[in-house]
């Protein structure tokens, strides 16, 4: 393969990507927070005095409902609640004409201010303005981004997922750096997402307001529910939010609304198709001969909505259905057919190539040795006679469990790759989506909202059938949402506003086929009886060397709720807007069916079957199918896992300001306060942390006192202060024991969050806007529960693996039962003498600061420029700190002699810790786990110690051109400028911590990310720039097409460093002449040292290197995606619209990260991919995918 630079490869592709645009484009010349919007402004005459008592309609374009508002004394009206939409505008007082503003956009959670002014005439006459304002924002200082309905609808998006939009705004982007082989669906939930340069995990997303994020551990900040785009009216992407009504993000709010109908009925039915002989082949798999990978995806569905009740009532109804098939093959192994002892025969490993030999021969080769005492370990085994184990060896219940493996199907000369099986990955989801509005007064609307997605998803992973089956076995992943709204219009400068909302995500992934359980005594196994499942199955079987794992019998699964009233009442005054509210909700996570291994897990190995078990397996010795005949497994375990039900609540209060001082002036005030709750556990089944102070029962142990006292001088001896272990602090904490309180974590009252913002209007064309303000993210965690599971091992040998135990052989693998969980009832012996992580019980929700300046300014063409700095500067960022690291002066000691902490030293715990923990299992111990604080556990971390921070500085560059003109051309062009600095883990923490967390370069950061956008309806065919005199049906042919792009190009994420070196050269780690495939970090390997500018770090010596580097930046490359449609019109009314999406249509290629270990040596052609492996180079394997192209069918009426 040619090794062209990488930023020839990156270069090439996006001047082939501006090229294409240029040439299409340019042809011619929360609370359940708040989405809707507020319409307010200044009427005044013709010589600026303010007009008091003017009547002023807001009204809909499409549905004619209609919004009433008078002014003030100060001139001044406000209209909050106001569905987005187009609307026309009528301002009337006695005396003068009314005056008509028409083509007044307004959008999802926009405070916009529109100003007019009055002649002198009649109120019968009136003054039509048609001309849409200028899209600037003088009512608010706050940050964000409006996506429209044209822009959603016509934008290219693979799966139809919305959230792909995000990179299109300024300061957002996805943090996802390998996508090849992946699908963005509604189905395909993620997080990977940075809004506004916050905090990873902490956005927030909302559907009319309402609440559709994750908010716990693991999957904190995922959208549960990707709409339907048909359905969607507008997108908002809010990052500087200077509303106090907005709360709990710590990365920005992404609030969806869905259409509302209208007096018309209209809708669309469409289909979209995907398949394999439409997209390009991957550039590895061109590099390695490999065919492209099959894909059939259908993405179907419509739209309706209309009136009930003309100017009254109206509804709006989505579905979408999605299918999606990825055809694959799987080549695997499986036991051959002499393996198989049918009919009572024996079972052949002659072809395998291992040696069998027979475990009941072990024997010690020492004179006078036996088993357990024998020097040297020096045990040898007889092998089986031919490799042959015989029948009356072969044991009935690992017969049975072999019989699970399907037979061979492909012939080969030997025990490999004999069975093919067809392994398709299948997707499938339908979605339905409702709104009804309905005004029941002029003073009293309402709305409701209710949707629903049921999705599956089957991935077979080992190409078995029936029982035998595992992997993702019809995963389910449902969402609910659902939400009442009330606005009472209680007198011309009061209104109140109520809403209700309910959330729900659930989560269920089988890793078997569980419709084909089958009880363990089919087997000839006697299994204990785990009350927390009443599935009964046969537990898994795994081997260690090539065989695939059979049985699959785990249920992983959540249930995410969230139950939510919002009330916001608003009080004109004067000059003033005040909202005053606030809102409660209730959060509930739970595991229902989640059980763990109740049926049990056993793994076969060669432990039994090989020569000598004492010493590493020989690569010819031993075999674990043979072991599994002898009905010899070499681990397992049956776990007693509860499910876990754990809720808390949350609520806040607000005050707002929006104060216009005058007529181009106004600030935005406000104060939020944020409470949230720990989360309660049913039962108190959850931990409330590491007590660091308390005595723990052990030091009272006579046992551990007897053995402390006995070997007091040796311990001393060791540099091991004695005295210090007399006493031992530490223990787990439980929830509602001991005088603990029920919740996991204490409770933050300080959360207070002030917001200021401003909106200077300096000409009828510019404005400066700005603010600074607080906002309080959410605790995501959802505590531990260390003490209320239990995993019972099993018993595999009674010597060391010298011999079998043979309960699993005798059918009872456990025969004393299984352990139930101690609970709190364990106390602060619960895992003692283990590594243990507890969350922080003080826990601090993370908050930033946010800080915005800039200007926006109105262009000839429709455009509007926005330039400003944003800044958002985070705390409590969440941090894993070691509590049981040793001090600076024992560290000192250490690296000067490293025997100091690794000498093995008698061990005062033993007989008296649990024999099956890490420190209460021999009898001599390393010197290091005596020496530190909590001596009888081993590494002890507290998770979520809210210590990090995260800044984020960024100059924001958008240009919004709205459709119109000449050109027919809309566009919006986004670029960000920034930096992220981030402290959230240590340089060292184990076994010595360092007093300060490491600041470095952020891992999503990106220098320069740019994005542009675009609708176009070229200019071919009757009446336009091209073509205008063809004939009617070339016209049909040319006219009427419309090409919509994204463009977006970014700087990598800085480069990983393996930090466990030092790095000696005096040399950025930018290679000379700039990087390539082969040499994409610098490095030396002249002097021929195996690391090259590496050295190995001293034993105990402290780490300091950072972790990643801004001086080399990951691979790029710029992609664009591209839409070609026109719509037919079949009859008035009705028209076929076709269109064809191309995703990544230049086929730009993105490489991964360079390799940064050391020890992979000097960069080494490699034949097989013609590319190179080693050090600092980067591999062929492509991270994103190859060019799609989809079609679509959509009829509208």
């Amino acid at each position: 393969m040619r090794n062209l630079p990488l930023q020839l490869r990156t270069g090439r592709a996006l001047v082939s990507s501006l090229m294409l645009l240029l040439i299409f484009s340019f042809s011619h010349t929360l609370r359940a927070q708040e989405f809707r919007a507020t319409l307010t402004g200044v009427v005044t005459d013709e010589s600026g005095a303010v007009m008091a008592k003017a009547d002023v309609l807001a009204i809909n374009n499409a549905t004619q409902q209609t919004y009433k508002s008078e002014t003030n004394k100060q001139g001044t009206y406000y209209i909050p609640y106001v569905i987005p939409g187009n609307y026309t505008i009528k301002v009337s007082a006695p005396g003068f004409d009314t005056q008509v503003q028409t083509n007044v956009l307004l959008q999802a959670s926009e405070y916009r201010g529109v100003n007019i002014t009055l002649h002198v005439g009649s109120v019968s006459q009136s003054v039509t303005v048609t001309d849409a304002p200028p899209l600037l924002n003088t009512a608010s200082g706050s940050g964000s981004t409006v996506l429209t309905q044209q822009e959603i609808e016509s934008a290219p998006l693979q799966g139809r997922e919305i959230y792909s939009l995000l990179g299109t705004t300024p300061s957002s982007m996805s943090t996802t750096t390998n996508v090849a082989g992946s699908t963005a669906n509604s189905y395909a939930v993620t997080n990977a997402y940075v809004v506004g340069g916050g905090i990873g995990g902490y956005q927030q997303f909302t559907l009319n307001g309402t609440n559709i994020t994750a908010q716990s551990t693991g999957g904190a900040g995922e959208w549960e529910f990707s709409p339907n785009v048909d359905a969607l009216q507008e997108v908002s992407v809010m990052t500087n939010t200077y509303d106090a009504r907005y709360g709990r993000t710590g990365n920005g709010t992404i609030d969806m609304v869905v259409k509302n109908g209208t007096n018309r009925f209209h809708g669309n039915i469409y289909e979209y198709f995907e398949n394999t002989i439409f997209n390009a082949n991957s550039f590895t798999n061109n590099e390695t001969g490999t065919k492209r990978e099959a894909t059939h995806q259908n993405q179907f569905g419509g739209t309706i909505g209309g009136p009930i009740l003309k100017d009254k009532v109206f509804f709006f109804g989505s579905y979408e259905g999605y299918r999606q098939d990825l055809p694959d093959t799987l080549l695997t192994s499986v036991p051959t057919a002499a393996m198989r002892p049918t009919n009572g025969g024996d079972a052949d490993f002659s072809g395998t190539g291992y040696t069998i030999y027979d475990p009941a021969t072990t024997a010690c080769t020492v004179s006078g040795g036996t088993l357990g005492n024998c020097t040297g370990d020096a045990y040898t085994r007889t092998a089986f006679t031919n490799n042959v184990i015989p029948a009356s060896r072969i044991n009935a219940i690992g017969a049975a469990v072999l019989n699970l493996y399907p037979k061979p199907n492909i012939n080969t000369t030997n025990d490999q790759n004999n069975y093919l099986a067809n392994t398709p990955e299948l997707t499938n989801w339908n979605q339905e989506m409702v709104r009804v509005d309905y005004n029941t007064s002029p003073s009293m609307r309402w709305y409701s909202l209710f949707t629903m997605q049921h999705g599956t998803q089957y991935q077979n992973d080992n190409g078995f059938t029936g029982i035998a089956e595992y992997g993702s076995i019809n995963a389910i992943h449902d969402q609910y949402t659902a939400a009442q709204d009330f606005t009472w219009t209680i007198s011309p400068s009061t209104l109140l506003d109520v809403k209700g909302s309910f959330s729900r995500y659930f989560l269920s992934s089988p890793n078997g086929e569980f419709s084909q359980a089958q009880a363990p005594s089919t087997i000839g196994l006697t299994m204990p009886s785990i009350p927390t499942t009443s599935m009964k199955d046969l537990p898994e079987f795994t081997t260690s060397q090539y065989y695939p794992q059979v049985v699959g019998n785990v249920l992983t699964s959540g249930t995410y709720d969230d139950v939510g009233l919002a009330v916001d009442l608003t009080k004109m005054w004067g000059q003033h807007a005040f909202h005053f509210g606030g809102d409660v909700h209730h959060f509930d996570h739970g595991t229902p069916g989640q059980a763990g291994y109740a049926n049990g897990e056993f793994e076969f190995g060669t432990t039994y079957t090989e020569k000598n078990p004492t010493e590493s397996a020989r690569s010819t010795d031993g075999f674990d199918i043979a072991d599994m005949l002898l009905g010899d497994p070499v681990s397992g375990g049956v776990q007693w896992n509860p499910q876990t039900f754990t809720s808390y609540p949350a609520w806040d209060a607000y005050a707002q300001d929006d104060w216009r001082i005058r007529k181009n002036l106004t600030l935005n005030i406000g104060i939020r306060y944020d409470v949230q709750y720990g989360a309660e556990a049913r039962g108190n089944g959850i931990n409330r942390g590491f007590c660091t102070t308390c005595v723990n029962s052990v030091s009272s142990n006579s046992t551990y006192q007897s053995n402390l006292a006995a070997d007091a001088s040796a311990l001393s001896a060791a540099n091991i202060n004695t005295t210090s272990l007399e006493s031992v602090n530490g223990g787990i904490l439980f929830a509602g024991a001991n005088g603990q309180q029920a919740r996991a974590y204490n409770t933050q009252w300080n959360n207070f969050a002030p917001r200021f913002g401003f909106a200077w209007q300096l000409d009828p064309l510019t404005v400066i806007r700005g603010g600074y303000g607080m906002m309080w993210a959410f605790g995501l965690e959802n505590g531990t529960y260390t003490g209320f599971d239990e995993t019972t091992s099993y018993d595999a040998s009674n010597n060391g693996g010298l011999t079998s135990s043979g309960y699993f052989a005798a059918g009872t693998p456990f025969p004393s039962g299984a352990q139930a969980p101690a609970g709190a009832s364990g106390g602060d012996q619960t895992d003692i003498g283990n590594t243990i992580s507890m969350d922080f019980p003080q826990r601090r929700i993370p908050y930033s600061h946010m800080a915005s300046l800039g200007f926006q300014r109105a262009l000839p063409d429709q455009m509007t420029l926005d330039v400003r700095y944003a800044g958002d500067y985070a705390s409590n960022v969440r941090v894993s700190t070691v509590l049981n690291a040793v001090n600076a002066s024992q560290l000192k000691t250490a690296i000067a002699n490293p025997n100091y902490f690794d000498q093995r030293v008698v061990n005062p715990y033993y007989g008296v810790l649990p024999s099956t923990s890490t420190i209460g299992s021999a009898s001599t111990i390393e010197a290091l786990t005596l020496m530190q604080p909590y001596s009888e556990f081993g590494e002890v971390a507290w998770d979520a110690a809210p210590l990090g921070r995260n800044n984020y500085s960024a100059l924001e560059v958008k240009l919004d051109k709205r459709m119109g003109g000449p050109e027919q051309l809309a566009f919006q062009l986004a670029y960000t400028w920034s930096k992220t600095m981030t402290a959230s883990s240590f340089t060292n923490s184990y076994p010595y911590q360092d007093t300060t967390l490491r600041y470095q370069i952020g891992p999503d950061d990106r220098t320069n990310t740019f994005a542009f956008t675009s609708q176009l309806h070229l200019p071919f065919g009757q009446g336009q720039r091209l073509f205008s005199g063809v004939n009617n049906l070339v016209n049909e042919l040319i006219g009427g097409w419309q090409l919509s792009s994204i463009l977006t190009a970014q700087g990598g994420f800085p480069v990983s460093l393996d930090n466990s070196y030092y790095y000696e050269c005096n040399h950025s780690f930018r290679p000379e002449g700039g990087t390539s495939l082969k040499s994409y970090l610098y490095n030396s390997y002249s002097s021929g040292a195996s690391l090259g500018c590496y050295d190995s770090i001293p034993t105990y010596a402290l780490k300091t290197l950072n972790s990643r580097t801004a001086e080399v930046r990951a691979p790029t490359a710029p992609n664009l995606d591209a839409t070609l449609q026109k719509s037919f019109t079949i009859k008035e009314g009705y028209k076929l619209t076709f269109r064809a999406d191309a995703f990544n249509l230049t086929n730009s290629v993105l490489f991964p990260a360079p390799d940064d270990n050391p020890s992979d040596g000097a960069p080494k052609a490699d034949a097989a991919t013609g590319g190179y492996t080693g050090y600092g180079t980067v591999s062929l394997t492509q991270q994103n995918n190859p060019r799609i192209l989809q079609f679509a069918l959509k009829l509208g009426f």
